[in-house]
């Protein structure tokens, strides 16, 4: 591992092969936003609430708007269908962990001349939010021949929560239980943080063990079961089981929360008798939830679980020390600092300039891809998708409002121009822009001119920001998408609502 010199510093000593494979997760790109943390600072908050939650948003009367834009690229490159139907679930969860109930779906595509990888995402994404109830209300789909090899799968959520009941991760305290919940931990999705932080293999079926599998109705299961959880106050905080699976949950945590953790992987369920030590730790198992828990309120929470027919374990403690311990029984795998362990180091920056070139990006917006998904279901959806399938408005009956929803990409060159224009677009609608979420998507961050191209869209998002007075709400950054044939052109992609 590249980074064992430093570890061993920061440790003191040798770290052994499982603490390892721990800091291979939480050190790379995907989980460290290595190359992007510092520049991110620089975009504008005021009036965003969360923004460094599972999901931020915007506050409207007693309730809050919480939304969040993710990527799927390197998944949906290898296996289309469940590396887009993986996204979607992935996404909800990232609402659904804040106690907000997921009330639409949008999506960017960024396709080249790869059919099975085109219908494979399209179907991928249709099964996913057709089964869950969750309607997809906002559709972009481009084209250029540099997304060929490697597509562009960026996936919006939108969820609406009281404000007062909203569920964050840093509420854990000392002698908390843990509690994981829901599906069995595999295999599936194994290393996809590492996987996630480097360019695409030539041989393609060596990433295949880095895709979830998924499962939408177990979610729509997970859906109902932690609303109703949630409603009868028994977590006292939440976090998804996203990129490194019950480590990134259980370390991110405990670092919000300044506590510690202690967790025994005997306690864990599981779903296959020959899983290692270090793969049920990062294993991507769609559709589970990490519970900070009162022990008195177990009992009520499986007995709702029991209902849903939902699994859970309860697999570990907070505590006062400020530790991420992992151990088999008796047996401590890992004890490190727990700042250790989420702190990667600072890497070099390459600020090089390059020539912004003129690109060709054709919109492929038809039919025959937004009529496969159900754009209706949960009754608040305003307009049809035939006139602008990029645009549409929510009825938001708890506030008596609208919220009007528009998902838009830019190319590095107009990205200041690109979210001035969505704003303008909303308000001649009688919207009012409130916030913007983001996917900043960019090839390998180490070679030039790539960091000159993303720290230029992040200032042009501040400026246009800053402008239209409105925050950046939360997002994401996706390094790497290249492969040794082919790398994209580098492009941000955006949802932004309002209200009228």
């Amino acid at each position: 591992m590249k980074y064992k010199k430093y570890i061993t510093e920061k440790l003191n000593r040798v770290p052994n092969e499982f603490e390892l494979h721990l800091f291979s997760a939480t050190y790379s790109e995907h989980c460290g936003y290595l190359h992007s943390r510092q520049l991110l600072k620089e975009l504008p908050r005021e009036n965003a609430i969360y923004y460094n939650e599972n999901a931020g948003g915007i506050k409207i009367g007693r309730h809050a708007i919480l939304f969040k834009m993710e990527s799927h690229n390197h998944p949906c490159a290898v296996e289309p269908f469940n590396g887009a139907a993986t996204g979607i679930g992935g996404i909800v969860r990232d609402v659904l962990a804040m106690n907000a109930r997921p009330i639409a779906l949008c999506n960017s595509l960024k396709f080249g001349d790869n059919k099975r990888i085109i219908e494979g995402v399209i179907d991928g994404i249709s099964n996913y939010g057709n089964s869950i109830g969750v309607p997809t209300v906002s559709t972009e789909v481009l084209y250029n021949k540099a997304f060929t090899e490697n597509p562009l799968v960026n996936v919006t959520c939108i969820g609406i929560a009281k404000y007062d009941d909203i569920l964050t991760s840093n509420k854990a305290r000392a002698g908390l239980k843990l509690m994981l919940v829901g599906s069995a931990t595999m295999k599936d999705g194994m290393g996809g943080a590492s996987f996630a932080s480097k360019k695409l293999s030539d041989e393609k079926k060596e990433d295949k063990l880095s895709i979830q599998i998924a499962n939408p109705f177990m979610k729509k299961k997970l859906i109902e079961a932690c609303l109703e959880i949630f409603s009868q106050k028994l977590v006292a905080s939440c976090q998804d089981c996203g990129a490194a699976g019950i480590l990134s949950s259980t370390s991110e945590v405990a670092f919000k929360s300044n506590t510690g953790i202690d967790i025994d992987l005997d306690k864990i369920h599981t779903g296959d008798n020959s899983i290692k030590d270090f793969e049920i730790m990062l294993s991507e198992t769609q559709e589970r939830m990490l519970f900070a828990v009162q022990e008195n309120s177990i009992p009520a929470i499986s007995e709702i679980l029991k209902k849903y027919e939902l699994e859970y374990s309860v697999i570990g403690t907070v505590i006062d020390k400020k530790n991420y311990i992992v151990r088999r029984g008796n047996k401590i795998l890992a004890d490190i600092p727990v700042d250790i362990l989420v702190t990667p180091p600072d890497v070099p920056l390459d600020f090089t300039e390059g020539r912004l070139s003129a690109t060709n990006i054709i919109s492929i917006n038809n039919k025959s891809i937004f009529e496969r998904y159900d754009h209706t279901v949960g009754n608040r959806t305003e307009l049809q998708p035939d006139e602008n399938p990029q645009f549409n408005i929510l009825r938001i009956w708890e506030e008596n409002c609208d919220l009007g929803i528009y998902t838009f990409s830019a190319t590095v060159k107009n990205t200041y121009s690109a979210i001035i224009d969505a704003a303008k677009f909303l308000k001649s609608n009688g919207i009012k822009p409130l916030g913007i979420t983001n996917c900043l998507n960019f090839t390998n961050p180490e070679i030039p001119p790539t960091m000159f191209e993303f720290r230029k869209t992040i200032l042009d998002i501040k400026k246009a920001c800053e402008e239209i007075q409105i925050p950046v709400c939360s997002g994401n950054v996706s390094f790497y998408n290249e492969s040794s044939n082919s790398k994209i052109i580098n492009m941000p992609t955006f949802t932004i609502i309002g209200v009228r």
